[in-house]
């Protein structure tokens, strides 16, 4: 919970000075890079987190990494991070950044995870349900694939989701007849 309350403080401060400068859009861009490193790269958060690895050294593999990437004052607020030994929630400041972003957007982020790979047709089906109760919010879809849902699809929006999953009405039907007080 600390984490993150100290890492909104930080992506509020970024967004605030990105915003001054009017260089948002290129912030973003910088953030969504971090926040793939960290996903993409185990080694990469397990060394963020060390605390064998000195700061100074953690600075300069930042450097080393996002110096070509990123702009100046996102660079700059890496080496703060870092300076005040925040690097550890790294990810977690990347993520709550991207959420301030969406939220002054005005972008609603969605999330389809179906059994097997979504078509076009289908996605532009999702889409235009999800306007509807979206209302006037732009809709960001990300799609995800898990083969143990067996069939059918769960769809999470904001704080909403909707399990329409085999997996689930599988597990609806053994709670039923586990409490099914007619058999004994």
């Amino acid at each position: 919970m600390k984490e993150t309350r100290v890492a909104l403080r930080y992506a509020k401060s970024l967004i605030s000075l990105a915003e001054e400068r009017n260089i948002i859009e290129l912030v973003k861009e910088d953030m969504q890079t971090v926040l793939s490193v960290c996903e993409e790269s185990e080694a990469f958060t397990n060394m963020l987190k060390s605390p064998i690895v000195k700061a100074d050294r953690k600075s300069a593999i930042l450097n080393e990494i996002f110096s070509k990437e990123v702009c100046d004052l996102s660079l700059a607020f890496l080496n703060i991070v870092v300076e005040k030994r925040r690097e550890p929630i790294l990810a977690a400041i990347a993520s709550s950044f991207m959420d301030l972003y969406n939220e002054s957007k005005n972008i609603v982020k969605a999330t389809v995870v179906t059994a097997i790979a979504i078509t076009d047709t289908i996605k532009t089906q999702v889409l235009a349900q999800l306007k509807l109760v979206a209302g006037d919010s732009e809709v960001l879809l990300e799609e995800r694939v898990d083969e143990t849902i067996i069939g059918g699809f769960v769809l999470r929006i904001g704080g909403r989701e909707f399990n329409a999953s085999i997996a689930n009405k599988l597990q609806q039907l053994k709670r039923e007849f586990v409490s099914n007080p007619h058999i004994k």
